[in-house]
């Protein structure tokens, strides 16, 4: 069900994003860190949001307003969504900035990472313990079913699905890494 895909989804963003904790404090102690793993995973982030996650979601809240009355936090969802995409996509600027050997302050960039992480954190935050449960308790499953057949055919996952892009090989390797380590 779309649901479970949207929560695996926020799932698969909670992964990516204790990884950029870890190298946040890598940062704060002065240790180098992979800047092409850190741009892979914010490039990950920026586009399936963009691309798969946000637009699902918007198809959700759009239908939830028509049929159930407005609510006010799933109105501002969408341009939550575009403010996401902004601040994304001046973080990632500024890390390809860095990989093209342009001088960044440390104490900037922590700083741009931090409230990266944090703006991330905060809106997944929000969808997972206001907007999903109120979709969860006030949805049919006649409402998801119509909903699925708006949204179509389920799309893999670039970095967590069955076949890996190319471009995404690094992070893959990285969170199969992370999770060894966890276990």
């Amino acid at each position: 069900m779309m649901i479970e895909r949207i929560q695996r989804e926020h799932d698969y963003m909670i992964r990516l994003l204790a990884i950029l904790k870890r190298k946040l404090k890598q940062v704060k102690r002065e240790e180098p860190i992979n800047y092409s793993l850190l741009k892979e995973i914010v490039d990950y982030l920026c586009e399936h949001s963009e691309r798969t996650h946000h637009p699902k979601e918007d198809l959700i809240y759009h239908y939830f307003n028509e049929k159930y009355g407005k609510d006010e936090t799933i109105s501002n969802l969408e341009a939550e969504h575009i403010a996401l995409s902004k601040t994304t996509h001046e973080f990632l600027d500024m890390v390809d900035m860095i990989l093209q050997d342009a001088v960044v302050p440390l104490d900037i960039f922590a700083e741009q990472l931090n409230t990266f992480i944090r703006s991330q954190k905060q809106h997944l935050d929000l969808e997972e313990h206001e907007i999903l449960p109120l979709l969860n308790k006030t949805l049919t499953t006649a409402d998801w079913q119509y909903l699925e057949t708006k949204w179509g055919d389920q799309e893999d996952d670039p970095v967590f699905g069955e076949t890996i892009a190319d471009k995404y090989k690094q992070l893959a390797d990285r969170v199969k890494q992370v999770d060894k380590e966890l276990c």
